[in-house]
């Protein structure tokens, strides 16, 4: 079993943090990442303060899992963003994790990004939070489209409190198939502070969100980490509620999926990277 693989809170959009972490440790998980992202799960900006975090802390502790990391995006290129940030830095400190994942922003909006992250950059170190910029899934005009670009902006910063959270599934859909994983990946992995494994299957033209191995991203042939990351640095996200008809952007169901699809799913991605050569040269 790998024991410290984390997973993404998105698989159980539709049902409370405490019943869906339960759904989890009883699918075998000891590590999540809690996901706080528009048009998965109902929030506010209220939800970011030192407080809660510290409350959502104790509740897993009450149920033996642990936060590995936070995931909260916004766009960093907006007037409040350095606003929003650092409430979100101030929840990270309550929960305890060291590492803040967010989007970037767009690429003409990269003058209010910096100046977002030169305010941010100290304030962060302060607070001992390292702020991870993830490669979106969908869109256009991303700052950060893929790996490589990632690694270029954050080379940019010369800070250990900005670094990247490389998504692969994110990376394919976004270049729309058309990208090597491979190079990717190790352009990104220098500056690389945590990894998201998602997958995705074609049918009908549709893309839909799936357990790890079952679709087309590549896990175990063009994909392998061996050597690449520690397991404390990876995180699966399984966004089941979510589809992309037409492989366009992503649509949520109505419908939120069951307490057997999750585990199921789960059990399935816990399967397959204990059992395949994904961590082979």
């Amino acid at each position: 079993m790998l024991t410290q693989i984390a997973f993404s809170t998105v698989v159980f959009d539709g049902y409370s943090f405490e019943e869906g972490i339960a759904l989890l440790a009883k699918a075998g998980v000891r590590n999540i990442e809690p996901a706080y992202i528009e048009g998965y799960t109902p929030f506010s900006e209220d939800t970011f303060t030192e407080a809660k975090g510290a409350a959502l802390k104790s509740v897993l502790e009450r149920l033996g899992v642990r936060a590995r990391a936070l995931s909260a995006h916004i766009d960093l290129g907006q007037p409040d963003s350095l606003e929003r940030l650092l409430r979100r830095v101030d929840f990270a400190a309550g929960l305890g994790v060291a590492t803040l994942i967010s989007n970037a922003t767009r690429a003409d909006r990269l003058e209010a990004f910096d100046a977002t992250i030169n305010t941010a950059l100290p304030l962060m170190a302060e607070a001992g939070i390292v702020l991870a910029v993830e490669n979106p899934g969908h869109g256009v005009g991303a700052l950060v489209p893929d790996g490589a670009a990632g690694a270029r902006l954050v080379s940019r910063y010369d800070s250990p409190f900005l670094r990247l959270n490389y998504d692969f599934g994110n990376a394919l859909t976004y270049a729309r198939g058309d990208i090597d994983l491979r190079a990717d990946l190790n352009a990104a992995l220098p500056h690389a502070r945590r990894l998201h494994l998602k997958d995705v299957r074609e049918q009908n033209g549709d893309w839909h969100f799936c357990p790890i191995g079952d679709g087309i991203v590549g896990y175990g042939g063009r994909v392998t980490l061996n050597g690449a990351v520690n397991q404390a640095g990876l995180a699966v996200e399984h966004p089941l509620r979510l589809w992309r008809p037409g492989r366009s952007d992503p649509v949520r169901r109505a419908e939120k999926p069951s307490t057997g699809d999750i585990q199921h799913a789960v059990a399935k991605s816990l399967r397959f990277l204990s059992e395949s050569r994904i961590f082979e040269d």
